[in-house]
Formats: C-alpha cells, structure tokens, sequence
C-alpha cells in the first residue's frame, strides 16, 4: 500500500462545494501516451462521441448520520449504513465502546425515537430501530447530510442538495458518488445531443467504498458488500453500444464497479441485482470500462488503487502530483479526472 499513497495537503481538501455545478477543474489523462492536459469540467463532452455511452450512478444520499443520547446522556454519533434482512440496522457508531447489548438509547432531537443495540462487532454495531416512522421518514426528521470527516465541519442544508447529484432518484446511500456531483442537466443534454446513450445503474454506496486500507498488502484487504442494480434495459443498452464499437465512460468509481461485476466473459454486461464486493486493484483485468471520469482520492482508500489498476500505477502518480502543483482541489467537493 506504501506503495500508492501520497501526501495530501490539508488545503487542497475541497470543505465545500463549487460556487455553481460544472465549473471545476479537469486533468485529462491519455493512457496511451501519458500525456496529460487540463480542462474545465464541462469540457467533459468533447471527449464523448456518438455511438459512445455514459453511466451513471443514479442512487441518493439520505440523511443517516444521527445524534442519539445513551443511558448516562452521553451523545453518540449514529451512522445507519444498510437495513438487514430481519429489520435490524447495521451502523458505524461512534464511542461504541461506552455502550452494551440491550441497551437503549434516545434520539437527540425529539427523543421519542429510541434504538437499541443488538449486537456489538469489529466493523460496526447492529441495532433495532425503536420508532413508527419509517426508516426514510425518520432520518428526514432527525438525520443530517453525511458528509465526509475530512470536511470538518457540520453539514448545512445546502449539502444535502449539493452532495447529491441532479439526477439522483433511488435512496439508501451514505456517500455521494463525487465524480457525477458536477455534472448538469444541461452538460448532460449536450452529451444526448451528440448522440451519446444515457444510461442509469445503482451502488448504495456505504461505508465500504471509502473505508482506510489499513494492511500494507493490499490483497489482505477487505471491501464490505453494497447493493447494486443493473436492469435488462440498461444492459441493452450498453451492449449495443459495446457490439457497435462505441466506448462505455463510467462516470465514477461506483460505476465502474458495477459495470465491472456485472461483466460477462466475451465483455458484455449481464443484469444483475444483489450486493458486490469487488475490490479492483493492479492487476486487475478490466473488461467493459473504456473511459473513466473521476475525483481525486483518499491517499489510504481502495479507490486510488482501482485508478492505479486502470491508468497504471506510474501515470496515477504523475496526474495526482500535477495536480497539486496547478492547485487542484481534492476529494468529494472538488475538482475531477477523466481518463483516456
């Protein structure tokens, strides 16, 4: 892991969203030669032809980071990542540690919603939701926008529009997938207009897509399952493309994993709905993405190795060290890459 981490400056973290949607950087990476020049996001369009297809991630982040009080009024952080099958809710909590199985704790705002912890485990804690509200009711009620830790600083109603992107439509995640964030409703008719298909898949995107790599070997490494959803139409629909000679741009790490679970033998694309936990790193071999359009990434996430797997691991390193020379801004809120 060593091996692809970088030093971040903590400057160059964006901890807010561009004053208007589209206007952020872009590096253009050619993988073929390496050559790299820089953009405006916008400029995303020229680079897509007709007969080509983008993906999108069109899934919704809720409000799941919550603030419950325990039995001594201790206030604990409460971060609901995905519903189990028996009802019961699977959190990141935080100061976990101060709490035990059956105890009961009280929402923060109105408390009279109440949670009760099933089950404490290594990556996170199980707990029963106390409540007549419905899970998407709830976090409207008492939930705040989770936006990322290295923010530092509180959500504001803004985020909750802004760490969205314009057409997200299905609910259930707790990040953003960041590389779409910038995109428009009118950079995404210019793309239609071109002749490019448009084409919708879904990752309830959780903790697993951002977690820290801790081991050294990245092999030791272990990505949590998150729920994705590949309907026939869109299969189809990038198919046709694929048999026509037309690229598949993956706007996102999310997508790519989708597209890239989804991938048949002969490179093509199969429905699928159920859960994933692939993790791309070098080595890899990619059988469908074609283009990639994405954000600048934790140093420690398994994501600056699935770039690494897909630019190459010398080429990641001289985008990502260009970029903080000419004063790119990093991460969710920031500016973003497309690679060739």
């Amino acid at each position: 892991m060593s091996e692809f981490t970088y030093n971040l400056p903590e400057e160059k973290i964006a901890k807010f969203p561009p004053k208007e949607r589209g206007t952020t950087k872009l590096l253009v990476l050619d993988r073929e030669n390496g050559d790299i020049s820089h953009r405006k996001y916008s400029d995303c369009v020229e680079y897509m032809k007709k007969g080509d297809v983008i993906v999108l991630n069109e899934t919704k982040v809720e409000k799941r980071r919550t603030y419950f009080l325990d039995s001594k009024d201790r206030v604990h952080e409460v971060l609901f990542l995905n519903q189990q099958q028996d009802g019961n809710w699977f959190c990141l909590i935080k100061k976990s540690k101060q709490l035990h199985e059956n105890e009961l704790l009280t929402d923060l705002v109105g408390k009279k919603i109440q949670l009760q912890i099933v089950k404490k485990g290594q990556k996170g804690v199980l707990v029963n939701l106390l409540s007549d509200f419905g899970s998407e009711e709830l976090f409207e009620k008492i939930g705040h926008t989770p936006i990322p830790p290295y923010m530092k600083r509180d959500d504001t109603k803004e985020d909750f529009e802004r760490y969205n992107t314009v057409f997200a439509e299905k609910h259930g995640s707790v990040a953003s997938p960041t590389a779409s964030l910038n995109l428009t409703n009118e950079i995404l008719e210019k793309i239609k207009k071109k002749g490019v298909e448009v084409v919708k898949v879904e990752l309830k995107v959780g903790w697993g897509t951002f977690a820290p790599i801790r081991e050294e070997d990245i092999e030791d490494h272990e990505i949590h399952e998150e729920e994705i959803s590949l309907s026939e139409e869109s299969a189809k629909k990038i198919n046709a493309v694929i048999r026509s000679g037309g690229k598949v741009w993956a706007f996102g790490t999310t997508v790519a994993r989708v597209l890239e679970n989804c991938a048949t033998e002969d490179s093509l694309i199969k429905p699928f709905v159920g859960s994933t936990s692939l993790y791309i790193y070098p080595g890899y071999n990619w059988k469908v993405v074609s283009g990639l359009i994405t954000n600048f990434h934790m140093p420690d996430s398994s994501l600056i190795l699935l770039v690494s797997s897909f630019a190459g691991k010398e080429l990641i390193k001289k985008a990502y060290s260009e970029a903080l020379e000419k004063g790119y801004m990093f991460l969710s809120y920031g500016d973003s890459m497309l690679i060739l």
